[in-house]
């Protein structure tokens, strides 16, 4: 495989997994920002590895999952140590139950999104569509819509809170993703 075929395939792979696997390891370390430095480790590994690896498209979620599990396992038990012997039942508890691990690609999670936003009033629906997805101002999608500002406003904020209760960890990034 050429540097560019690498690259190529690098990138791709990246951009498609990099934000679930962000989400994902949120089952396990509370802070977003731990999360990503792991994310990216797990990413730079690959990188590494990559010329003398042979993943099949079936198989590099499950393994890019098992990396980023064990990254964020090996982050909490150095936390432990770091903490002292006071904080390390509470983290023993987190490592070892049963956790939620559901990794959503980015087609799953505008599924999710699409899924909820069929439910809204059509109205309401292009509210949303022409503010977050076309980046509109409110002024401009009232008078496109001819409605007012405030109905304009009540509208998004009513979608928002729609989302946020469907999708809840996963609406930040389904936002950044829109605004792509």
């Amino acid at each position: 495989m050429g540097v560019k075929e690498k690259e190529k395939e690098f990138k791709a792979l990246y951009r498609q997994y990099y934000a679930p696997f962000c989400l994902f390891a949120r089952h396990f370390v509370d802070d977003p920002a731990v999360c990503e430095d792991l994310v990216s480790d797990v990413f730079v590994n690959l990188w590494k590895k990559l010329d003398g690896m042979s993943l099949l498209p079936a198989t590099i979620p499950a393994y890019l999952k098992m990396c980023v599990r064990n990254a964020c396992l090996n982050y909490l038990k150095h936390s432990v140590y770091a903490e002292g012997y006071v904080q390390e039942s509470r983290f023993a508890e987190c490592l070892y139950e049963d956790t939620p691990d559901k990794v959503y690609s980015v087609d799953e999670l505008y599924k999710m999104l699409y899924e909820i936003l069929e439910t809204i009033p059509e109205a309401q629906r292009e509210v949303f569509m022409k503010s977050f997805v076309e980046g509109k101002k409110r002024e401009d999608i009232a008078a496109e819509l001819n409605l007012s500002i405030k109905t304009v406003g009540r509208y998004k904020a009513k979608t928002i809170e729609l989302l946020r209760t469907g999708l809840k960890d996963y609406l930040p990034v389904i936002l950044a993703l829109l605004s792509l």
